[in-house]
């Protein structure tokens, strides 16, 4: 069975989700990357072969890079050339594939060409906020069950017994 392919567009979901963007407003844009990085590789987890897209339109120094980061593939754009076309590309090949594509975008015009290939679009705003739902819900159960042991909470009544007798004879 082939994998969903989950392609994001990665400055427009970053805007989109308070953790990220208030690190990028403060300039920290490595850190709100690595962040919303990060959070996508646990979403997608095994279910998504995931791609997302950073635009590199406005940088002249930006050359067009792939790399793998924590399972996901990461694409900056060429300088001159945005995220969208390339995100329109890598749906276009995915569907041609036949492989099932959901795209998250809030640009319209990459949402109607995208959805004119049978692509399933969430915007940036409804996956930042499954994201941080996903989050929260983490939080909730790591708070709802301690997680303070201690060694007499691990061992048996008859192993914290002999751990005792040896602590006494010293």
């Amino acid at each position: 069975m082939k994998r969903k392919r989950l392609i994001i567009d990665g400055y427009n979901l970053m805007f989109q989700a308070d953790p990220y963007a208030k690190l990028a407003r403060e300039g920290e844009w490595d850190l709100a990357r690595d962040a919303l990085i990060s959070d996508v590789a646990s979403y997608a987890g095994q279910q998504f072969d995931a791609t997302v897209v950073f635009d590199g339109k406005g940088n002249p120094v930006s050359q067009r890079k792939e790399e793998q980061k924590l399972g996901l593939s990461i694409i900056f754009s060429d300088y001159g050339k945005s995220a969208d076309s390339v995100i329109e590309r890598l749906a276009k090949q995915a569907v041609d594939a036949g492989v099932e594509v959901e795209l998250v975008s809030s640009d319209a015009l990459v949402q109607w060409t995208s959805l004119g290939k049978g692509v399933v679009r969430r915007s940036a705003a409804e996956f930042a906020q499954q994201l941080s739902f996903g989050y929260s819900e983490w939080e909730r159960e790591r708070d709802s069950h301690p997680k303070r042991s201690t060694l007499a909470d691990r061992v048996s009544p008859e192993g914290a017994e002999l751990l005792r007798k040896i602590r006494d004879e010293q």
